[in-house]
């Protein structure tokens, strides 16, 4: 074991000093011009890593200054609580370089993140130093952020703020982390009929609007509650007409833009078999007559193999989210269903309803069927109990049959094809 210098702190020899010994090592030959040296004192230690480093002290107490640290800094690498304010020095961008790569998180999720990024947190905190963050400028950031873009976003963009600055401090860069103890601003609440889903009669009469090449699809995804990369996403192979069932295998999603076949699950509830009431059956039958799919299985590493899509563009490709939001718009207007409001803190127009509600109307109707909630957890692919299927008990073994005799038989008002 090395030996405990003797010497530490020290004082260091400067060139502004005018004593003996610094007159000696910078000025030879001249006379000293004072008694007491003025020198900084530095201060050596070892970090955790075991790497020599050291920091220096000037001025008046220079030398009580520096055993101070020391005792201090020993005492922090001895139980664990030491922090190397130097590594604190670099940016926020400089650090995201390092914390990106460790994110273990989806594609479309990282695009999301990667948006979230470039448009809100990398203009204002990008360039600042880890260390120079403090939480009155945290606070700022987001009240400043909310007037411009609402409640939602400045979430997103705060909890990628506190990742990184959590992450930061774990990594002993910085002593705390500045996002501590903010608190964000709530959502404005809505009335209650503006987040109720639409009824099925309000679906009929959005449906009645669209292109004839789409309206199936509609009827699927009022019978089955699939979600929007679920619907598109399905194929021929996994749909089992003579069992009434489909099996939700795989979806595909947006990533830079451009359409991804990804394999389920995201979580252990979203790989699932959804029964088919007869009408959806009827639907799909009715959609494959006019556009035949292929029945291949083919694995999502392969490709995206739209021949084996039942539902498609109308020139035969994917479909694009953004595209069939302005068909489903139109067909709202047209209808006269839907409504728009004008956001009071963004000033932003928002619609109802949106594709997504028809799910969420999908679940208001197994809950007036009287379909257990677990069950409804199952075929809606929840792994954790949500605000549109209430509370949940386990599910039963044969919830897929009794959500379909439900469907088809449960006391609904039958509701035309």
């Amino acid at each position: 074991m090395a030996r405990k210098a003797r010497n530490n702190p020290r004082q260091k020899r400067s060139k502004s000093c005018g004593c003996k010994l610094c007159t000696e090592e910078y000025r030879p030959g001249e006379k000293s011009t004072r008694k007491d040296c003025t020198g900084p004192w530095q201060a050596r230690y070892r970090d955790p890593a075991g790497r020599q480093r050291a920091k220096q002290f000037a001025g008046k107490g220079a030398k009580a200054k520096a055993e101070a640290f020391l005792d201090k800094t020993r005492d922090q690498v001895r139980t664990g609580s030491f922090v190397d304010l130097d590594r604190g020095q670099i940016t926020l961008e400089e650090w995201r370089e390092k914390w990106r790569p460790a994110q273990r998180i989806g594609d479309n999720t990282r695009e999301t993140a990667d948006s979230v990024w470039t448009n809100h947190v990398q203009p204002h905190f990008g360039k600042w130093r880890l260390q120079s963050i403090s939480n009155m400028d945290v606070e700022a950031w987001v009240a400043d952020r909310v007037r411009a873009v609402g409640v939602a976003t400045i979430e997103k963009a705060f909890r990628m703020l506190d990742g990184m600055l959590t992450s930061a401090l774990r990594d002993r860069r910085i002593a705390y982390n500045p996002c501590d103890g903010v608190r964000l601003p709530k959502a404005q609440p809505k009335h209650p009929d503006d987040v109720l889903p639409p009824t099925y009669d309000q679906l009929a009469e959005i449906r009645a609007c669209v292109p004839e090449h789409f309206r199936d699809m509609l009827v699927v995804a009022e019978e089955t509650g699939l979600r929007w990369g679920e619907l598109i996403g399905l194929r021929r192979c996994n749909v089992d007409l003579e069992g009434l069932s489909l099996q939700v295998r795989e979806t595909i999603i947006q990533v830079r833009g451009k359409a991804v076949r990804k394999a389920y699950p995201k979580s252990a509830a979203g790989s699932r078999s959804v029964p088919l009431s007869d009408r959806a059956a009827r639907a799909i039958k009715r959609h494959l007559e006019r556009c035949p799919a292929s029945s291949a299985r083919t694995a999502p590493a392969s490709g995206m193999h739209k021949e084996e899509l039942v539902f498609r563009s109308v020139g035969g490709g994917v479909l694009g989210r953004s595209n069939f939001w302005r068909v489903w718009t139109a067909a709202a207007d047209k209808a006269g269903v839907s409504r728009k409001a004008t956001n009071p803190v963004t000033g932003r127009v928002e619609r109802w309803p949106h594709l997504h509600d028809v799910r969420h109307a999908f679940a208001s109707r197994l809950h007036s069927l009287g379909v257990p909630e677990a069950d409804a957890q199952k075929i809606l692919g929840h792994e954790r109990g949500a605000k549109i299927t209430w509370l949940y008990t386990h599910a039963s073994a044969n919830s897929v049959e009794r959500v379909r005799s439900a469907l088809d038989g449960g006391g609904l008002r039958a509701v035309a094809s």
